[in-house]
């Protein structure tokens, strides 16, 4: 009896962990193409760092999908919709370095220096994909329903990155 019930127990979680696993669509109501990552460097020391991600978005049928995160190395990302001149494109952003919060006093008298803050650690979210290097997925929702769905696209390109220029005169 005792290993009866053991062996529904064991059914009944795996079962479940099937069901929460994220399962991707293989024909969203939408076209992405041209997907590109590049990391970028702001050109002041307090600008920090990051990765973009983008690339174009084609809608389906009426607009049916409204995208609404990004997933891409580790990172959650809000998508964004633009309207460029050559069309919609989709893009993210995560920071790798975040900007620094003013002035640290620096000074020979450790006691001149009380009131500097330590740099806040960039939040560490649970990640819910395993993907390669070249992979991220889109979670859309449907807006007929308000269901969310996932999409995943693969052979990301990665740009040679930018490095933006400080101001002068610094």
């Amino acid at each position: 009896m005792l290993q009866r019930n053991l062996a529904t127990l064991l059914l009944t979680m795996g079962l479940m962990g099937c069901s929460s696993q994220k399962s991707f669509q293989a024909d969203p109501p939408f076209t992405v193409t041209d997907a590109t990552a590049r990391m970028w460097t702001g050109g002041r020391e307090a600008s920090g760092s990051g990765m973009e991600l983008q690339m174009r978005w084609t809608p389906g049928d009426n607009g049916t999908a409204r995208p609404d995160a990004l997933y891409f190395r580790g990172h959650r990302m809000e998508a964004v919709l633009e309207d460029t001149e050559t069309g919609m494109v989709l893009k993210g952003e995560y920071l790798l370095v975040a900007p620094s919060k003013g002035d640290m006093i620096m000074h020979a008298d450790g006691r001149e220096e009380v009131g500097n803050q330590p740099p806040l650690p960039l939040p560490e979210a649970d990640f819910p994909f395993e993907l390669r290097p070249d992979e991220a997925v889109i979670s859309y929702t449907r807006l007929s329903d308000g269901k969310q769905f996932y999409f995943k696209v693969e052979g990301i390109k990665e740009k040679q990155g930018r490095i933006y220029p400080g101001r002068q005169g610094q």
